[in-house]
């Protein structure tokens, strides 16, 4: 690629210095400038990043293949540190050829163009060749990896995490400290011969010098480990951890004389520290769904102010905020609850003009304080929306909320309604418990055994990210239906290539009114949300003491999240699902 930056030369059109490869300029400029407009109208151009900050597009002409990201200079902020530092796309392009030098696998630029100005750097442009059959590394796992067959897809995720050890170790090595270096900024292409290739690129958040200590190498490894943590398992964290150890020579991979491993320290160091970020950065996140960005918005009409993602079109909003009851009263819903507390309904909705099955939630005032304690704290219907979006940022899956609106008076919020998406070919846990009755007892053992497990596993990792559900019984799990059509998901409001994209799953939490958010979420708490589940399959629902042994033991990771205490975690969850029924019998509240 050096070979390649050599050659390049410059010149001025249409109010741009460019900087390219001399047989590019016909090909790329026109006496305008750049042929931009030329190529979106052809279709050889599209969009593929918007916002205030840069355009990026990716073009596909004749022999070649580009993106092309346009930076501009957005606020005055941006024009005053535009006068004392080089252009971003003078920048990018310094780096990626610094990156190049030091032997980095990163993509080729084609050409550089910076806005002519008499005061500082203004728009700039950079284009890059595309790398090609390379794709972004989180949309190679979300959507690529789970074509294969599972004995290819394994070799291959495992491949994946000893190529990225490796890669990361060079960087480290080569003195590189990549500041935005996550899945979105890895390009993977796969050989032919199933050999790994990895990419890295979006250089402008870079540094270079002498190689990094561990100081930087522990920080750097704890960013791209926030990602990693919550969807890639942990023996492929400890393979990739094996590899970047052993390429930066950190050691020898073995125990020691007394039997410990001396190489598990860092890395249970980055691990918690990953963990910790990442509270962190969901803490921040939250915050995103009750303001104006490109992903949600606030809304408001008369009597009726509410949030909205921005999926949702203008006009169907606006009828639907002109009378948020209207489709409790119309005929061709079906109600699914109605009861002092709620009413709900599923009925169609077009979100990003496709009419879809939604469920829509009325929350009643049951109290003449419900008004006024709104001023104090956040209502149930907005506790559901803040903690439906947040629980696909932390990789949790959860019917997600499309529109949240309340009843206004003098600042005080009244009823509550919520629209969120329905979850195709799916029932709660109670009926897929039922519906085992059709099936020989092996089969039977087989589902149930199978449902505990994941169950377990999506509970733990409810709690891992220190997030508890105190209603967390049978009917607000819901679980894919074993005779679902295989192609079909029951979620369709994904995005493979957003980076905070959900997988398709088979167990869901619902109805987060009930949910909370903390810093360390107490064993009480932990001990309070299985008690709760627990009561929900008393009185002889085909769930025997086994199946809770086994559920227990799959939610403690057979013990390694609370080694040699499942007793005591038994006893503890016996003794509040007691105490839960009697509260319930005194109540004269059913156990759902």
């Amino acid at each position: 690629m050096n070979a390649i930056l050599h050659q390049l030369t410059e010149r001025t059109v249409g109010g741009f210095r460019w900087t390219m490869l001399p047989d590019l300029h016909q090909q790329l400029l026109n006496e305008n400038g750049l042929r931009i407009q030329e190529w979106l109208a052809s279709g050889q151009a599209r969009i593929v990043k918007n916002g205030p900050t840069r355009t990026v597009y990716r073009v596909e002409l004749p022999g070649l293949s580009f993106f092309v990201k346009h930076n501009y200079v957005h606020n005055s902020r941006a024009w005053f540190r535009q006068m004392v530092r080089p252009s971003k796309a003078r920048m990018e392009f310094d780096r990626v050829r610094a990156a190049a030098a030091r032997g980095i696998p990163t993509i080729a630029p084609l050409a550089l163009a910076e806005a002519e100005t008499r005061i500082g750097s203004g728009e700039s442009i950079l284009i890059t060749q595309s790398l090609e059959g390379a794709i972004p590394l989180h949309v190679f796992l979300a959507s690529v990896l789970p074509t294969y067959p599972d004995s290819q897809a394994t070799r291959l995720r495992q491949n994946l995490a000893v190529e990225l050890g490796r890669l990361v170790a060079r960087i480290h090595d080569a003195g590189i400290l990549h500041h935005d270096l996550h899945a979105g900024n890895l390009l993977a292409r796969i050989g032919a011969d199933g050999n790994v290739q990895l990419f890295v690129i979006d250089l402008l958040a870079v540094e270079t010098g002498p190689p990094l200590d561990w100081e930087q190498s522990r920080d750097n490894l704890v960013m791209i480990n926030c990602w990693f943590t919550i969807r890639v398992n942990r023996s492929d964290r400890l393979r990739f951890w094996q590899a970047y150890y052993d390429a930066r020579g950190m050691g020898p991979w073995q125990r020691d004389a007394y039997g410990t491993k001396p190489y598990t320290k860092d890395l249970r160091e980055i691990e918690a520290a990953s963990w910790t970020r990442n509270q962190r950065f969901w803490l921040r996140r939250d915050k995103r769904c009750v303001i104006n960005n490109r992903y949600y918005r606030k809304v408001k009409a008369p009597g009726v102010v509410g949030h909205a993602l921005t999926d949702v079109g203008a006009n169907q909003l606006a009828e639907l905020m002109r009378d948020p009851d209207a489709p409790f009263r119309r005929t061709d819903v079906r109600v699914l609850k109605d009861s002092s507390s709620s009413t709900v309904i599923e009925m169609q909705f077009p979100i990003n003009g496709v009419m879809r099955p939604v469920i829509y939630k009325r929350f009643h005032v049951s109290a003449w304080k419900d008004p006024i304690a709104s001023l104090f704290r956040p209502t149930p219907a907005m506790r559901s929306w803040v903690h439906g979006q947040g629980f696909r940022e932390r990789g949790l899956a959860t019917a997600r909320p499309f529109v949240v609106l309340h009843s206004s008076s003098i600042g005080m919020l009244h009823r509550g309604y919520l629209l969120t998406e329905k979850i195709d070919h799916a029932y709660d846990l109670h009926d897929f418990v039922d519906s085992l009755a059709s099936f020989a007892p092996e089969r039977q053992s087989k589902m149930r055994h199978k449902m505990i497990e994941r169950v377990a596993r999506t509970i733990r990792d409810l709690h891992v990210r220190q997030l508890s559900h105190r209603d967390l019984k049978a009917a607000n799990i819901l679980v894919r239906k074993w005779d679902a059509p295989a192609g079909e998901p029951s979620s369709y409001s994904q995005d493979v290539e957003n980076l905070l994209y959900v997988p398709e799953s088979v167990v869901w939490l619902i109805d987060l009114v009930g949910v909370d958010r903390f810093g360390t979420l107490s064993r009480s708490r932990k001990v309070q949300n299985l008690a709760r589940l627990n009561a929900s399959f008393l009185g002889g629902r085909r769930i025997s003491r086994t199946d809770r042994l086994r559920f227990l033991m799959r939610y403690l990771n057979f013990g390694a999240f609370a080694a040699g205490e499942w007793k005591t975690w038994w006893n503890e969850i016996d003794r509040a699902t007691r105490k839960k029924v009697e509260h319930n019998r005194r109540r004269g509240k059913p156990l759902l």
